[in-house]
């Protein structure tokens, strides 16, 4: 696994007015961490945060159905947003090799991202990480919280739904053949544009490292998946999983990571 998930949060947002001196309106407000009182950002005053202790409540209503483990929260960027996993106590294969599922439940304070579910799957074998947002389940940040208003048992069927249609995108994946063509192509579409042949000697050394280091993935991952849609995209998913630098978040929820997941999988669909 990639990171140290934390088991709760110390922390709570404080919401503050922010006034114009001279003017009695308030036009916005700040949140600001409880712990250190940090801002985390200005929101407009019909802002409605989903707080920590929400996430909490949402979290029990979970754990008392019986069929997830809390795994832990993780923070991006001092709590901006804020992800909550929980494993599935159900084992499955995917394209025949065993992974573990993942229930998210992910929330932005600064605007970025509405309250949402997600799946993430991780594959024993190579730890490859893939995840993908649910869109059928989204909550803005216009109303208070309600948790009596927030029906568990339809948060389970929108991410036992995503999983399976998940699923099926995969096993569509594995039935499509992968060419040479396709291959030498995703370098300049995921990477880098530059990265054509015809401008390999324009590339820096780590350009280049990199190119290297992806394509060698790809071809351990088809070697040993089949040389389809779903081996690529294997490849591409242990690259981002094990040798992008910086943050990627358990899961490859967050950051570049993610989104090369994501482009590669919309990429890979569009052939099938």
């Amino acid at each position: 696994m990639k990171n140290k998930l934390k088991k709760d949060l110390s922390w709570e947002i404080e919401v503050l007015p922010v006034q114009i001196k001279g003017q009695t309106n308030v036009l916005n407000k700040a949140l600001v961490r409880s712990d250190d009182q940090k801002l985390i950002g200005i929101r407009s005053r019909y802002y409605k945060p989903v707080f920590n202790r929400d996430l909490e409540a949402i979290k029990k209503k979970i754990l008392k159905t019986g069929g997830f483990n809390f795994k832990g929260y993780e923070e991006f960027k001092r709590g901006k947003r804020i992800l909550a996993f929980f494993e599935n106590k159900k084992k499955y294969t995917l394209c025949g090799e065993r992974v573990e599922d993942y229930l998210i439940i992910g929330n932005s304070n600064d605007g970025s991202s509405k309250l949402f579910i997600g799946t993430s799957n991780y594959m024993y074998r190579c730890e490859n990480m893939f995840s993908s947002k649910i869109r059928t389940f989204e909550r803005r940040h216009d109303q208070t919280f309600d948790i009596d208003a927030i029906d568990i048992e339809e948060i389970l069927d929108v991410y036992e739904n995503g999983r399976k249609n998940l699923y099926r995108n995969m096993e569509i994946l594995e039935a499509t053949p992968a060419t040479m063509d396709l291959v030498t192509s995703l370098g300049p579409i995921l990477l880098n544009a530059n990265l054509h042949e015809e401008n390999k000697v324009k590339l820096t050394r780590r350009e280049e490292e990199q190119l290297i280091l992806f394509y060698d993935c790809i071809k351990r991952e088809v070697g040993e998946l089949g040389f389809n849609l779903w081996g690529v995209l294997n490849g591409v998913t242990r690259y981002t999983s094990n040798h992008l630098t910086g943050n990627k978040g358990f899961g490859v929820v967050n950051g570049r990571g993610e989104r090369l997941n994501r482009q590669a999988m919309k990429y890979l669909t569009s052939l099938t």
